[in-house]
């Protein structure tokens, strides 16, 4: 993969916002890295492991449906109940979950091995539209990406017809990806840019960008759309006041800190974090939490009240119960 040099870049503004602290439980996970999540409408969840595991948890068991082989990132269900599976390693795979047959989908775009696919959604006739985060970055040094604020993301369709269209390249760290309930627009998480946009499907605006979001506090990293039209965004980590500072300035000294060794980059701090914006874009929930179990949560997705949360770094699954909007709206 080729490396990019740190470019200049000034942030957004922070937006600010009280939040509440709600009690969270925890689930074990035969394995860690559940880095997304999917509610089954049965109510299981299913997350991939950084095993390669691909594993339903049920009230009484956890189930392996399948392994990928790779580092499974993105979990999206299809209509007839396979799975497609964004992985880091494989490309776009889809997964039978009853039989654990697997198969590529897409594992090459432009003649080039599809590395990074990070997030997918299905449209109701076939399309498929997915995002790859780098062209640069891999799974292990994705930091790299966000002190030089490379961005060479990337919003991928795949037609019904197996046509394979980049529809955007350039996007900084593409990550998680949502459809509008009508189906005009999706919505599209930049993660080094504090920001969820939306790139129009129909209409005059079609193949154009809008803000829906933007000058977010942490870095946005899987998103979800509830039955109540609300869109969950996973915030792993806040922003870092000195990756802030550093971004609009010269960038040999962001090329400095590159050469530093790891164990010097500034750390997260433990914390749980997650926000609800309305269709709008409204901020209607802001929950940040801790427990000493679960933190860099990288996925979260309600279903009638229940939200799930998933770690990419951890080895739980997490569930906190909504209560009632009072003293959740922000």
């Amino acid at each position: 993969m080729a490396s990019q040099r740190p470019v200049r870049w000034r942030p957004p503004p922070k937006s600010r916002a009280a939040s509440v602290a709600l009690p969270v439980s925890v689930f074990p996970l035969p394995a860690a890295g559940g880095e997304d999540i999917l509610i089954e409408p049965s109510g299981s969840v299913v997350t991939g492991l950084d095993n390669g595991d691909i594993v339903r948890l049920e009230p009484s068991r956890t189930t392996v449906l399948g392994n990928t082989g790779g580092r499974p990132l993105g979990i999206e269900a299809e209509a007839d109940g396979t799975l497609l599976i964004c992985d880091h390693d494989k490309g776009l795979l889809r997964l039978d979950p009853n039989g654990g047959r697997l198969s590529a989908v897409v594992d090459a775009v432009e003649n080039a091995r599809l590395r990074f696919c990070s997030n997918a959604v299905v449209c109701p006739d076939g399309t498929i539209y997915f995002t790859t985060s780098s062209d640069s970055a891999t799974w292990d040094d994705y930091q790299a990406d966000v002190i030089r604020h490379a961005a060479s993301g990337r919003l991928i369709r795949l037609s019904p017809r197996g046509e394979v269209t980049v529809l955007a390249r350039g996007l900084a760290f593409a990550n998680g990806l949502e459809l509008a309930p009508d189906g005009s627009f999706l919505l599209v998480a930049e993660t080094i840019a504090y920001r969820i946009r939306k790139f129009w499907l129909t209409g005059t605006r079609a193949g154009t960008w809008s803000d829906f979001v933007t000058g977010l506090p942490g870095f946005p990293d899987n998103i979800s759309l509830s039955e109540s039209g609300l869109l969950w965004v996973a915030l792993p980590a806040p922003r870092m006041p000195v990756l802030d500072f550093l971004l609009p300035r010269a960038p040999a000294l962001r090329s400095l800190v590159l050469m530093l060794p790891q164990a010097l980059h500034p750390k997260p701090p433990s914390i749980i974090w997650v926000q609800a914006y309305d269709l709008d874009g409204r901020l209607v929930h802001n929950v940040k939490t801790k427990h000493r179990h679960l933190s860099f949560v990288t996925a979260a997705a309600e279903r009638h009240g229940a939200l799930w949360l998933a770690s990419a770094r951890r080895d739980v699954l997490a569930r906190i119960d909504l209560p009632a909007a009072r003293g959740l709206r922000s």
